[in-house]
């Protein structure tokens, strides 16, 4: 198989000592390609859900706040 003009180009740089990108792409340099960075669809959908929630600590389902007064 033949050899593209930028190939041949970095490989000619490289004899002649100049820098060679090449020896950049070893490595992943501690990255891990298949790591997931955008959250899922359900993951989006429940981020929303919560958002605008008055009280995360409350588990009430019917949505009601209770307030309690103290008479004097």
């Amino acid at each position: 198989m033949a050899l593209s003009k930028a190939k041949k180009i970095r490989q000619k740089q490289a004899r002649e000592g100049k820098y060679n990108p090449e020896l950049n792409r070893l490595s992943w340099n501690g990255l891990d390609p298949a790591a997931r960075i955008t959250p899922t669809l359900r993951e989006h959908k429940e981020k929303l859900q919560r958002k605008h929630k008055w009280n995360h600590s409350l588990d009430s389902r019917d949505g009601s706040i209770y307030l309690l007064y103290r008479s004097i």
